[in-house]
């Protein structure tokens, strides 16, 4: 069984990718499962949560890491919804393809079986 990642590669930055309990870090305190600390590129989880829980949670707070970084103009208020739902789909299509081929480590991790 592979592990996850300690650095991930996500276009040309690298997040760290840091496993804490709830003891070990307040922001964890609030049965929350992880969050993404964008202006220090890191993603934290929670150590003690199941593998295939921490795996939907790294692939969470991946796509918020995603988002920081390729998120260019954000719709106004007044558009429509499927141009508000075009907008996040453009975001990641090419995002997470790209993360995925560049991190086959973390891509082996999230698809393996518990």
């Amino acid at each position: 069984m592979s592990r996850c990642p300690d650095v991930v590669k996500i276009g040309f930055q690298q997040y760290r990718i840091v496993q804490l309990t709830s003891k070990d870090d307040p922001l964890l305190a609030d049965s929350s499962a992880g969050y993404t600390q964008d202006s220090r590129n890191i993603i934290v989880i929670d150590r003690e949560l199941g593998e295939s829980k921490k795996r939907a949670t790294v692939f969470h707070e991946l796509l918020h890491a995603c988002r920081f970084i390729f998120q260019n103009e954000t719709p106004t208020k007044k558009v429509e919804y499927e141009e508000w739902e075009h907008h996040f789909i453009s975001i990641w299509e090419n995002s997470i393809l790209m993360v995925l081929k560049e991190n086959p480590e973390l891509t082996q991790w999230l698809l393996e079986e518990n």
